[in-house]
C-alpha cells in the first residue's frame, strides 16, 4: 500500500462514527422526504377521487324528485284560488285592453300556472285513489 491509501484509511478511521453519523442522517432524510412525497400523492389522489365522487354525487342528488310540502300541489278545496284567478283575469283584461302587454303576458304565464297546477292536482288525486 502507498503511504497516501495508509493516511487515508487512518483518517477514515479517525472519523469513522462522524462518517457513519452523517450517512444515516442522509439516509433518515431520504427516507422520511420519501415517506412525505408519498403521503402527498396519496393525499392528492385521495382527494381528486373524493371530489369527482361528490361531484356526482350531488348530480344525482339535483336529479331526484323534490317531494317536499312546498313542491306539491294541493287542490283547492274552499274554492280561493279559482277566485283569486278570476279577479286577476278582470284586471289583466281590463289592462289589456289599455295596451299594457306586460300585464296580458304575466296573465297567461298565471293562467297556465293555474291549469298545470290543476293538471297535477288531479293526476295525484287519481294516484291516491288507485293505491
Amino acid at each position: 500500500m502507498s503511504v497516501e491509501k495508509v493516511n487515508e484509511y487512518k483518517e477514515k478511521k479517525v472519523h469513522r462514527k462522524e462518517l457513519i453519523a452523517k450517512e444515516r442522517r442522509k439516509k433518515r432524510a431520504w427516507r422520511i422526504g420519501g415517506w412525505c412525497i408519498l403521503l402527498a400523492v396519496i393525499v392528492l389522489v385521495g382527494w381528486g377521487v373524493g371530489a369527482t365522487i361528490y361531484g356526482r354525487y350531488a348530480a344525482y342528488r339535483a336529479s331526484l324528485p323534490d317531494y317536499s310540502i312546498n313542491s306539491q300541489v294541493i287542490s283547492d278545496y274552499a274554492g280561493i284560488l279559482e277566485t283569486e284567478t278570476a279577479e286577476e283575469t278582470s284586471g289583466a283584461e281590463t289592462s289589456a285592453a289599455a295596451g299594457d302587454e306586460t300585464a296580458a303576458a304575466s296573465q297567461a304565464d298565471e293562467t297556465a300556472a293555474a291549469s298545470q297546477a290543476d293538471e297535477t292536482a288531479a293526476a295525484s288525486q287519481a294516484e291516491s285513489t288507485a293505491s
